[in-house]
C-alpha cells in the first residue's frame, strides 16, 4: 500500500512538473511573441538618415550569437514595412553587421559587445539585445522583464549618435528613456 502510495504521489509530482514547464513554454512563446512585434514597430517607427542604404530596398533583422527568439521571429520574414520587405537572418561575423538594419545581439555574446560597438558605431544600424545593461553599455533598445511583462530601455543618445530617428509613439513604449542630449542654443 505504502508502495502505491508513493508511486502515486510520485505520478502527481511528474504531472505537475510537466504542466509546470508547459506553463513555462507558453510565456516563453508570448514574451517571444511581444517581442517580435516590438521588434516590428522598432523598424516601423525608426528614420534612417537621407543617402542610407536601408531607405531603400529589403530590411535586415540579424541575429548575431545565435537566435534567442528560437525561431519565432522568422514568421515577420517576407512582411513590409514602410514599403520595404523584412529580411530575418543570422550571421556570423562582424563585416556581415553592416548590411543589416536591425542587429539582435545574443546574450552571449555580453562578453563582446564593445568590439561589437566599436564595429557598428557611427552605422545607422539599431541594436538589440536583452542582457541587463545593455542601453547603458551603449545599445539602443534593450528588453527587460518589469514585473510579469516584457519591458524596454531605449538609449536615445546612441540612437542619436548613429543618425537614427524614432518616433515619439516608440518612445512612448518605453519604460525607460536614456535622452539624448540637447542641441546648444
Amino acid at each position: 500500500m505504502k508502495r502505491a502510495a508513493h508511486l502515486a504521489l510520485a505520478a502527481i509530482v511528474a504531472v505537475s512538473a510537466i504542466a509546470s514547464a508547459r506553463a513555462d513554454d507558453g510565456l516563453q512563446l508570448i514574451e517571444q511573441k511581444i517581442k517580435a512585434g516590438l521588434i516590428y514597430n522598432f523598424l516601423k517607427y525608426t528614420q534612417w538618415p537621407a543617402g542610407s542604404p536601408r531607405q531603400s530596398g529589403n530590411l535586415s533583422v540579424c541575429f548575431f550569437g545565435g537566435d534567442p527568439f528560437e525561431g519565432n521571429l522568422q514568421p515577420m520574414s517576407g512582411r513590409t514595412v514602410n514599403e520595404r520587405t523584412i529580411e530575418v537572418r543570422g550571421v556570423a561575423s562582424l563585416a556581415e553587421l553592416k548590411s543589416c538594419a536591425l542587429v539582435i545581439v545574443h546574450s552571449a555574446k555580453r562578453s563582446e559587445w564593445p568590439q561589437i560597438a566599436s564595429s557598428l558605431g557611427g552605422q545607422d544600424i539599431i541594436t538589440v539585445s536583452d542582457f541587463d545593461g545593455f542601453a547603458d553599455a551603449g545599445g539602443m533598445i534593450e528588453f527587460t522583464h518589469v514585473g510579469n511583462r516584457v519591458g524596454v530601455k531605449i538609449n536615445e543618445e546612441a540612437l542619436s549618435a548613429n543618425h537614427l530617428v524614432v518616433q515619439d509613439r516608440l518612445l512612448k513604449l518605453a519604460d525607460a528613456v536614456r535622452s539624448a542630449p540637447s542641441a546648444p542654443r
